[in-house]
């Protein structure tokens, strides 16, 4: 839009707006098509359940299912940027992803830093989306430079502060002295053909660079490969810390934490290898991104399984009256949740990839920035679930069946129940819902039944109230 802008004028921001002002309203989770010029933009947008429940999202908008298990259909993209070029761009540091993914589950701020703008936005995009289907709530920033708002808090950070949980994508080194109390530092990317960077001669190509000399190849992937040099340079670039950037570009991991997730290295045995053929790099990535990415997936996915139990909805009983409140969600407590999935493990999938101290990786990420956005957003989604299926089972049932079954108490009880349901149908119904109008129907016509089962003098008694006369009329 920029570019356009200096080359024509208004008249591209005019021809942008006359676009953007066709598109339809936002659909929670779904694919939509957006035109813009002669263009077209695709876009997955998040489901209802990622986002600040607000309580105007439809029922049936927000419902999805309650715990947090691997989806079955594998094509819908899950998180955000799907689409980047994980292997691309982290390519020389695969075996630092599930540090990387660590840190970011946990909220730990983190620091990369790459030779241009476009690697360093695919490399926060990237490690972003390793959390899917977790939507962290950490403030990642693609692209920050000196001349943002907020760098002027970022430097005033006094030493040994404490840094914000954030992930910041730069490319000026000058940030490797501002920022010195970022904990963590990694450093992505190529620096381009022309660029003044030295470049590193042991680095592997990121994939997304243009401009690559024809005949290019990537170098085999060789993870088990050791050797003297190779832990003395190891040792060497974790002495001289990120600033040793300032003279020479390196792929690197600077962090003093201590993971807990153990490296697959049969997934990353499984990723492919261009070879000597340049042609098949990008069929290539696409294999390799989808295995990672599915990987994280199901890793992140079996990671939040173990609170699948507070998320599961209450269901009315065979037998029981639908009419009352429903139960509330299982209350969450941190340590009686530690306490009982430390006596039942964290599941095979997970335990053979944690080392032994694996419940200090669920305490550092109820900790952290991701939990609490994330837990109540899943409880919000739960609970509307629920009153989805009490209100369903309201509907079914015969309130004749019912009123056989209680005492006097206990029918005045479902009276003063089903007009406070029936109330707050009307409420709905105001905004033109047919179901709400269609279970108001029948809420009137359960409230009108129970009141002729009511005795004579308690029967005068309700229809003193004008508004409860005008209900059962």
């Amino acid at each position: 839009m920029g570019p356009l802008y200096f080359d024509i004028g208004r008249k591209a921001l005019d021809c942008i707006a006359a676009s953007m002002s066709t598109w339809a309203a936002p659909l929670p989770g779904r694919l939509m098509e957006l035109p813009i010029g002669n263009a077209t933009l695709k876009v997955n947008l998040p489901p209802a359940h990622s986002l600040s429940f607000d309580g105007d999202v439809l029922f049936e908008e927000s419902a999805s299912s309650m715990a947090p298990l691997l989806p079955t259909n594998q094509s819908i993209p899950h998180g955000l940027f799907h689409d980047s070029d994980v292997f691309g761009i982290f390519r020389g540091l695969l075996l630092q992803l599930w540090l990387l993914w660590e840190l970011l589950l946990v909220g730990e701020p983190v620091l990369i830093i790459a030779p241009t703008p476009p690697q360093c936005c695919e490399a926060v995009a990237s490690l972003v989306s390793l959390a899917a289907p977790l939507f962290v709530s950490v403030d990642f920033r693609p692209y920050f430079t000196i001349h943002d708002p907020y760098f002027a808090r970022l430097n005033s950070l006094q030493e040994g502060g404490t840094f914000p949980s954030m992930v910041l994508g730069v490319t000026n080194l000058f940030f490797l002295k501002s920022l010195r109390s970022v904990p963590h530092v990694v450093s992505v990317g190529s620096p381009a053909p022309n660029s003044s960077r030295v470049p590193f001669s042991s680095r592997a190509s990121t994939g997304r660079i243009s401009g690559r000399p024809e005949g290019f190849s990537f170098p085999q992937l060789n993870l088990k490969k050791f050797s003297p040099s190779n832990l003395l340079n190891a040792v060497k670039l974790r002495r001289d810390g990120p600033l040793c950037l300032m003279t020479e570009h390196k792929e690197a991991v600077w962090s003093s934490y201590m993971p807990i997730m153990k490296p697959d290295t049969s997934i990353l045995n499984r990723l492919v290898d261009a070879g000597l053929s340049p042609r098949v790099e990008e069929s290539m990535s696409v294999v390799n991104n989808e295995i990672l990415r599915r990987h994280f997936l199901e890793l992140t996915t079996n990671f939040l399984a173990p609170f699948g139990p507070y998320f599961r909805a209450n269901t009315p009983s065979v037998g029981s009256s639908p009419f009352v409140d429903p139960p509330p969600l299982s209350a969450f407590d941190a340590d009686e949740f530690l306490g009982s999935l430390s006596t039942r493990g964290p599941g095979k999938f997970l335990s053979k990839r944690m080392r032994s101290n694996w419940l200090d990786l669920y305490r550092r990420f109820m900790k952290g920035h991701n939990f609490k956005p994330w837990f109540q957003r899943r409880r919000a989604v739960a609970e509307q679930e629920q009153y989805r299926l009490w209100r369903q089972a309201r509907m079914n049932a015969n309130i004749r069946e019912f009123i056989d079954k209680l005492s006097e108490l206990e029918i005045v009880e479902t009276f003063n129940a089903i007009e406070r349901h029936l109330l707050a149908e009307m409420q709905q119904s105001e905004n033109a819902l047919d179901h709400s109008k269609a279970t108001c129907h029948k809420l009137k016509g359960d409230l009108q039944a129970v009141f002729q089962v009511l005795p004579k003098d308690m029967q005068h008694l309700l229809l003193m109230n004008p508004e409860r006369a005008t209900l059962l009329q």
